[in-house]
């Protein structure tokens, strides 16, 4: 890794929650993939076009109904902001990641960066996607068709 690289890495694990020992994080970080999930689910109910059953399909829907709140600036309607929204995200991203991919699991690992730090996500093999948030989704590049989060799904499926 690069010098940069690593300086990138340092700044980003000092945003990430501090805990004493594994078993600390991964209560508190599966309590925080619990309430996200069900936090968009109740969103899901009370939103049109916007129904959550889990299926790949269903992240579509969820971006749309992302971009639609960004662009007329309505997360505070719904009682959320863009940031939680983001979190939400990618709980559900990885929900739907373990309901649909085959010997697929839910994760808590130390940041390798960053002792006592910890990140949450889901793992197939030998590839692990950490999920506590898609910051900044509506800045994704070529995303016109506002899909990205599917195809990041779809490149797992393989």
């Amino acid at each position: 890794m690069t010098k940069f690289g690593l300086k990138i890495a340092q700044l980003f694990g000092e945003k990430l929650p501090r805990f004493s020992s594994q078993e600390e994080a991964e209560r508190a970080l599966l309590a925080f993939r619990d309430a996200k999930l069900h936090k968009i689910h109740k969103l899901a109910s009370t939103l049109p076009d916007f129904a959550l059953d889990c299926l790949p399909e269903s992240l579509k829907a969820m971006e749309r109904v992302y971009f639609r709140l960004h662009e007329s600036n309505s997360f505070e309607e719904i009682k959320s902001t863009r940031e939680e929204f983001e979190e939400c995200m990618a709980m559900y991203f990885g929900e739907v990641f373990v309901r649909n991919i085959p010997n697929s699991k839910w994760v808590v690992k130390e940041f390798p960066f960053e002792k006592g730090k910890y990140e949450i996500g889901v793992q197939k093999g030998l590839s692990t996607v950490m999920l506590r948030r898609f910051t900044d989704h509506f800045k994704t590049p070529n995303n016109k068709r506002q899909e990205s989060i599917w195809r990041r799904f779809k490149q797992y499926c393989t």
